[in-house]
């Protein structure tokens, strides 16, 4: 379920072949981008995800936030996407 306090987490992982493919994540109840980001990144250590994209490693510094934004109607909207600071890999 998407909220008002609900973030776009977009992951990087990158194939055997070299070709980058991005996860998403929605995280729910998140204070802010890095709150997100890292229950992000824990739930794609989990062993279910994990074995979904076949263990592909995390792709360094790949990570794209964008806050789920509604308006007055209910129109829900992405913002504009957040570059991460912090190492993607430190959860």
């Amino acid at each position: 379920m998407v909220t008002d306090g609900s973030w776009l987490v977009g992951l990087g992982f990158r194939t055997p072949c070299g070709r980058l493919v991005r996860h998403f994540y929605v995280v729910d109840g998140a204070a802010d981008a890095e709150h997100a980001r890292k229950a992000a990144l824990e739930r794609a250590d989990q062993p279910r995800e994990r074995a979904a994209r076949a263990d592909l490693r995390l792709e360094d510094g790949c990570v794209e936030i964008r806050r789920v934004l509604r308006d007055p109607w209910g129109t829900r909207r992405l913002s504009a996407p957040r570059t991460c600071t912090a190492h993607p890999l430190d959860a």
